[in-house]
């Protein structure tokens, strides 16, 4: 099948208009019409359903588009690397970043990197642990930065630890247990709790360490899979807590109102740790990422 054919698909489905995608491919209606007939002729089936608001895709159509998609993402990679190779960029790095240190030292860490460009483009892609884990076995990532400790279970995956960090309960600027010492477990029982899900590999982590303080009663009130400013800013406005990494987010809890709670039981570790494949371990690119990190975390105070 002509791969223009399933490009012009994957834009149907994703307008969910054939006149607004013939508008965006500047074609005709009729010869987009004409092109579900070869799809759907070579289907034996329909890959579009039409309804009152416009068009949908079938399951077939549906598995189609996004084969259509990843067409149009690798034409954009490659006009992309075209563009980087004129600008003399000899490379490229795919970097993976949680959640949780988007929302707080990378984002600086980039900044920095603008001003001081490698000789390599880099890609970034933020999103939770787990999935990160999997581009990176499926090679659409070279490297990972996510908590160290996840138990992955992946042979061809190799790690080196970027900084020790360990959980802590963390709390408003504003709460009454601020400034307080060896706070007990039994102080924390009427907060409402807010578990901040897999997002940064800290799935379950808030029952476990519910359990471990004997507050087995005590259920999250809240989990957020998203973006974990929405969590600080929960912290900030209520009566609640959150595990939450107690070095990474002591340096911006001026900046994001919220203190950790000083209790009177250590909890775990949580440390970070940059993640590759066994292939790309010793790539220039890499090592170039992981001195630029290193040298960061000691100016931030986190190496």
């Amino acid at each position: 099948m002509d791969p223009k054919y399933l490009v012009q698909l994957a834009i149907i489905a994703e307008l969910g208009s054939v006149t607004k995608a013939a508008r965006t491919l500047n074609v005709t209606q009729p010869t987009l019409s004409r092109t579900i007939k070869v799809i759907e002729d070579r289907v034996g089936g329909a890959v579009l359903r039409r309804g009152r608001y416009g068009v949908t895709p079938t399951e077939i159509g549906l598995r189609l588009a996004e084969e259509g998609r990843e067409i149009m993402r690798r034409s954009q990679r490659a006009e992309t690397s075209i563009q980087e190779w004129r600008h003399g960029l000899k490379g490229e790095l795919r970097v993976g970043v949680g959640p949780m240190l988007a929302a707080t030292i990378m984002g600086d860490f980039f900044a920095e990197t603008i001003e001081s460009p490698p000789a390599y483009g880099i890609k970034i892609f933020c999103e939770y642990a787990a999935r990160l884990v999997e581009r990176l076995n499926s090679d659409q990532l070279d490297v990972a930065i996510i908590p160290y400790d996840l138990n992955r279970g992946e042979d061809r995956l190799v790690r080196e630890k970027l900084f020790q960090d360990r959980l802590a309960v963390f709390v408003g600027r504003d709460d009454p247990l601020v400034g307080k010492t060896g706070v007990l477990a039994r102080d924390l029982a009427q907060h409402r709790w807010i578990s901040v899900g897999e997002i940064s590999g800290l799935f379950d982590v808030t029952r476990k360490t519910l359990d471990h303080l004997g507050l087995p009663d005590v259920t999250p009130i809240l989990e957020s899979t998203g973006d974990v400013t929405m969590t600080f800013r929960m912290l900030e406005k209520t009566r609640s807590c959150s595990m939450l990494p107690f070095r990474l987010l002591g340096i911006y809890q001026d900046r994001f109102k919220i203190s950790p709670v000083d209790l009177n039981v250590g909890l775990s570790a949580r440390n970070v740790g940059l993640w590759t494949t066994n292939q790309g371990r010793d790539r220039p690119e890499t090592l170039d990422l992981l001195a630029r990190l290193n040298t960061y975390l000691a100016k931030i105070g986190l190496a």
